[in-house]
């Protein structure tokens, strides 16, 4: 019987002896654990380690701290399936006494390559160069979006969808002739990264954006088939934002604040009662194929865009709470805004407002009005966690809080959808000011610096009336400013 010859086995084997022998770079980040968290203005340091099993010749060496969104769009047939977005590089300058003189990496030898970054707090201008509606979308677009896909627990965002930070170092070579420029050597480390986003101001909700109901009105009635008790209204607004700390781990606690207002058909009848409030957070991400000039969460659900958006939703059901009692307060219902619409809702086109005779029902002198606060937060924990509210060219992240009232015996609802922001506290001062400097103005920052240095007086010593006058050493600011208060001789 024949020998069976293992050809599985010897390719796996020969690559596994190719892959050794390819040079390797190390990316090795300072004080660094696989669920560490960085944010804007944390310090990511370290060194890159070049091993060459054999002489490797390059022309460039780079140490790059990057951010790359990208999207893929499943079952688009008019538009591109996949969108790859550069929006971030930080190259760190490589001092020439780290590097081989003769751009050679020798074999058996380990060369160290040290790197600093700070997150920065806000993008580079160039980093958002497409037309946008209005200076609002330009300033979300130029802050620096989270970390998604990479996280350890659901983020709540699809896999087509992803935000990637990381070191890289690599090593190129340039093209000769018809063979074109090359990687040699490349070596990355992946980090988290979770954006400082402080609290913005409420959004202006108008009839037009449909993804938002900030009031409700319904008939309230005793039971299916009696006849209506009055109309029930409740309305609220946007609340705080939800505040995590600057490594995801505590949130702090918002209230939503709930009016109601009840119109009675009769003066006698009494308020309903509101049995119980729940509330549900939902999650929609937000992800298109080329930049996008709108904030994709206001607006109509459906509405022609030259570069529309997927939107990808999540629920997550936050408390189901029993209510005991509310204090009402009875007010007189204003006849001049009654006429003028502002609280005529409780009247209905229907027969319901006309009396058996066929006259028309005076309308309710009184109302009943009220409010209820609703403490919220959300947590992250190992299985789920809650990203930032952001805007970004091709991804963004909103948040909608689902309100839902159970009133009277027939259990009426009443649901509210109203926005809300997560965001992330500052541990960073922006020494910057929320500017990112270029390379090229530290550079020469540092030259002016020393030549501000290297002109200095180092030497200062008083002319005595012998010694010659002599213009070799220019007198600085200060030393100027004192002669000037000097008393001036009087001439002879």
């Amino acid at each position: 019987m024949p020998d069976v010859v293992d050809t599985t086995g010897r390719a796996a084997a020969r690559s596994k002896a190719v892959a050794a022998l390819k040079p390797t770079i190390d990316v090795i980040i300072d004080r660094h654990y696989n669920s560490k968290v960085y944010t804007s203005g944390s310090v990511i340091a370290g060194r890159a380690i070049v091993k060459a099993v054999r002489d490797t010749a390059f022309d460039h060496f780079d140490i790059v701290f990057t951010g790359i969104a990208a999207t893929r769009l499943d079952f688009v047939q008019q538009y591109p399936s996949h969108s790859f977005r550069p929006f971030l590089k930080m190259r760190m300058p490589i001092s020439e006494d780290d590097m081989p003189e003769d751009r050679v990496f020798k074999a058996g030898r380990t060369y160290t390559l040290p790197f600093h970054f700070v997150i920065p707090h806000q993008l580079p201008i160039g980093a958002c160069k497409h037309q946008c509606e209005d200076g609002p979308v330009l300033d979300h677009h130029l802050r620096l979006p989270p970390t998604i896909g990479f996280w350890s627990a659901d983020d709540q965002a699809p896999e087509m969808a992803q935000i990637e930070y990381a070191v890289k170092a690599r090593a190129v070579k340039q093209a000769q002739g018809d063979v074109p420029a090359s990687k040699v050597m490349e070596g990355q480390h992946v980090v988290k990264v979770l954006p400082a986003s402080p609290e913005d101001a409420p959004l202006d909700i108008t009839f037009r954006d449909e993804r938002y109901t900030m009031a409700k009105t319904k008939t309230i009635r005793k039971n299916l088939f009696s006849a209506k008790t009055g109309k029930l209204t409740v309305a609220s607004m946007q609340p705080e934002a939800v505040m995590f700390s600057a490594d995801g781990r505590d949130a702090s606690l918002s209230t939503a604040h709930i009016n109601l207002e009840f119109v009675p058909d009769s003066v006698d009848t009494a308020p309903p009662k509101i049995n119980s409030v729940s509330a549900k957070l939902l999650s929609t991400t937000f992800f298109g194929a080329a930049p996008v000039n709108y904030l994709p969460n206001l607006g109509p659900r459906t509405a022609y865009h030259s570069n529309p958006c997927l939107n990808y939703t999540t629920t997550n059901n936050l408390f189901n709470n029993p209510v005991d009692k509310i204090s009402w307060l009875q007010e007189k219902v204003d006849a001049g805004r009654r006429d003028s619409g502002y609280s005529s809702s409780h009247l209905s086109p229907d027969s319901d407002a006309m009396g058996k005779s066929g006259n028309k029902k005076t309308a309710s002198p009184i109302k009943h009005v009220a409010s209820l606060d609703v403490p919220f937060t959300v947590t992250n924990n190992n299985r789920k966690i809650f990203l930032p509210t952001f805007h970004s060219c091709l991804i963004s992240r909103t948040y909608v809080l689902q309100l839902c009232l159970s009133v009277g015996p027939t259990n009426t609802t009443l649901t509210l959808s109203v926005p809300v922001q997560v965001g992330v506290e500052t541990a960073h001062d922006d020494p910057q000011g929320g500017e990112l400097p270029s390379f090229e103005s530290v550079m020469a920052r540092d030259q002016e610096a020393e030549a501000d240095s290297y002109l200095r007086p180092r030497i200062r010593r008083a002319a005595s009336e012998d010694a010659p006058q002599t213009n070799s050493l220019l007198p600085g600011y200060n030393e100027l400013s004192r002669r000037s208060a000097m008393p001036v001789a009087p001439v002879a």
